[in-house]
């Protein structure tokens, strides 16, 4: 009886060996379809400064203010311009000041008390304009360092700011700031 249970068994094995290769080797169609060469990639985020509204750069410099007199006034006009495709939502400004003392004149040497450093950053008014609204207005040598925001919305691609700095020398301005000089160094900064 062991051997025909064992024969049983044996054949069982096999039918079912058989009813599994059948059931492949039957076929089945099968097709494929493939996505090759997808990416993602980031917008350029990218502002410019120009004099005009023409032609714009990463570095360009904006003005050079001689032989100003007290009472004088002086506009700077220049444009910040959206290069990148990619919306600015805050434009800043941060200057630099330098006072220089360029040469110790007769008329200045019994009133300046530093004859190492320049004055003129102190003798000299800067009102900054942007869109035509004012943004802020102090001594130039008060605003040195700071973080001024003069835009905040959606500059969008290609769109341009246009932004005015006004000097004014002021009228009672005395001999410690003649024949000074100050550098300014403007940094624009933009931020989504």
């Amino acid at each position: 009886m062991k051997i025909k249970n064992n024969k049983i068994i044996l054949g069982i094995l096999v039918v079912g060996v058989i009813v599994i290769l059948a059931s492949t080797a039957r076929g089945s169609f099968l097709d494929i379809a493939d996505s090759q060469g997808n990416s993602i990639s980031s917008g350029e985020f990218d502002i410019r400064i120009g004099k005009d509204n023409n032609r714009f750069y990463e570095t360009l410099k904006l003005f050079e203010l001689k032989d100003m007199k007290p009472g004088d006034v002086e506009d700077v006009s220049f444009y910040i311009k959206n290069y990148g495709n990619v919306e600015v939502s805050n434009i800043s400004i941060v200057l630099y000041i330098v006072d220089r003392e360029d040469e110790l004149s007769p008329a200045e040497k019994p009133f300046d008390l530093t004859d190492d450093v320049g004055e003129l950053s102190k003798c000299i008014t800067a009102t900054i304009i942007a869109n035509g609204s004012e943004i802020v207005k102090s001594k130039l040598n008060k605003l040195a360092g700071k973080d001024i925001l003069i835009f905040s919305g959606k500059l969008k691609e290609k769109e341009v700011l246009p932004v005015k700095f006004r000097f004014k020398f002021d009228g009672d301005s005395g001999n410690e700031c003649m024949t000074d000089s100050v550098e300014v160094r403007i940094k624009v900064i933009g931020s989504q």
